[in-house]
């Protein structure tokens, strides 16, 4: 059975879909711009689709406090690194 593209691992160990949800919910974090429409998502926010897969009850519930406790926790660690080894 093939996995389906949203499934698949990154390098950085989350899932594409996971990964992407992480970047939209930093982009509208520190920018308050959207990468899309939250809702495509199946929830109604960016923060209530990251907070569908990390599973922690103590993380808060807003985009900026949210992305800046993950930060705090190391769910951005790879995450940046591979962008900053990025080759441009």
């Amino acid at each position: 059975m093939e996995l389906k593209l949203a499934d698949r691992m990154t390098s950085t160990g989350y899932t594409l879909q996971q990964f992407l949800l992480l970047q939209a919910l930093e982009r509208q974090a520190t920018t308050g711009r959207l990468m899309t429409n939250p809702r495509a998502t199946g929830f109604t926010s960016f923060a209530k689709a990251v907070l569908n897969f990390i599973d922690d009850k103590k993380a808060p519930k807003t985009c900026k406090n949210l992305y800046n406790y993950l930060v705090a926790n190391g769910y951005y660690i790879d995450i940046h690194a591979e962008r900053n080894n990025r080759k441009v």
